[in-house]
């Protein structure tokens, strides 16, 4: 099942996709929040890869969209990392500098 949805994060738009359990029952859910400038994604996702390809991404855990809004960035990619986003700052603060 996917699940799409706009977010209102401090009164920015940010698109929500979730793919629910892609590798079966008893495996997580696949995120992405995407922003103006970049993205959040979960660990399921290949940092290698877009990294690569000259994003600005982070890696935050959770299982849901408010999870991931609320958790702390887990890895920075070198683009996200230009921007000024750091590991520890929640979802939600990587939004607000995503899509400035």
């Amino acid at each position: 099942m996917i699940t799409t949805e706009i977010l209102n994060v401090n009164g920015n738009a940010v698109q929500g996709v979730l793919i629910k359990a892609p590798g079966g029952e008893g495996h997580p859910n696949m995120i992405v929040l995407a922003c103006k400038k970049g993205y959040i994604m979960c660990g399921y996702l290949n940092q290698e890869a877009a990294a690569n390809f000259g994003d600005a991404a982070c890696v935050i855990g959770g299982s849901s969209f408010d999870d991931i809004l609320a958790n702390p960035v887990k890895a920075v990619l070198p683009e996200a990392e230009k921007l000024g986003i750091k590991i520890g700052m929640t979802g939600a603060e990587v939004c607000d500098i995503l899509n400035k």
